[in-house]
């Protein structure tokens, strides 16, 4: 037999393995497939960091049901599901316990201030996710007056008027400031009419005056360090809009 025959032998022997072991991956991937979607389903779901909701309701929410498969959800899909549908949910974290749990750990929120809106006070969370229409007295949390929200609805985003952008979103810097510097439940009020100026209400001692653009972190360091040279009796104005942040103290 002559090279070139044996040549052409060789090559279609290295053709016939090469298609072989692509249908040998084919295989294996198809019976990977078949098993997930045959073995992996849902037969149990865990609910943990829940106060305010059940776990029936946080189930209920992800709109997955028992023997769904592991694999075909959408996880991202689904926490968002949940977060609008349950309000008071902030995070969401999803997860599989093989070979047949889900385990869902939520983060709540609690109601931070109240903005005006349409039908009345919509209360908020100190990120800027509406929660609920506001009912009858709202202890511990904040008034806030000069904003509008616009078409508020229960589990979306605070909007607010395009000519207050700026002033919402220096809002929620402050709240998160506020929460951050353990400040948040000393605060009843908060002004938010002027274009450069806040006016906060802190502590039922202080009037407190904050630039909008402000580094709220800072300034509200600045301001506890303050009053902590302050007697408890005395009340008065603070005034942190001067230039370098300086804290300015006008007795009432």
């Amino acid at each position: 037999m002559s090279p070139r025959h044996n040549r052409r032998r060789y090559k279609r022997r290295a053709r016939f393995g090469f298609l072989y072991k692509l249908l040998a991956v084919i295989a294996m991937l198809a019976a990977v497939v078949m098993g997930a979607t045959v073995f992996f389903r849902v037969e149990e779901m865990v609910v943990t960091g829940n106060q305010r909701y059940t776990a029936a309701q946080i189930i209920d929410a992800t709109g997955i049901v028992q023997g769904d498969n592991l694999f075909g959800m959408n996880k991202f899909e689904t926490a968002r599901q949940i977060r609008r549908q349950l309000p008071y949910v902030e995070g969401v974290n999803i997860r599989r316990g093989w070979p047949d749990t889900l385990i869902i750990t939520v983060t709540e929120c609690e109601a931070a201030a109240r903005v005006t809106g349409e039908k009345g006070q919509w209360l908020i969370s100190r990120s800027g996710k509406v929660l609920e229409l506001a009912r009858g007295i709202t202890q511990n949390v904040i008034a806030v007056e000069g904003l509008n929200a616009v078409q508020p609805e229960s589990g979306l985003p605070l909007v607010v008027r395009e000519e207050q952008q700026i002033r919402g979103d220096a809002l929620l810097s402050l709240l998160n400031a506020l929460e951050q510097c353990g400040m948040l439940k000393k605060v009843t009020y908060i002004d938010m009419t002027s274009p450069s100026r806040i006016l906060m209400d802190f502590d039922v001692r202080f009037t407190v005056k904050l630039p909008v653009n402000g580094d709220f972190n800072y300034l509200l360091g600045a301001m506890g360090q303050a009053v902590d040279t302050l007697e408890d009796y005395e009340t008065g104005t603070l005034d942190l809009t001067v230039k370098d942040y300086t804290v300015v103290f006008s007795p009432d």
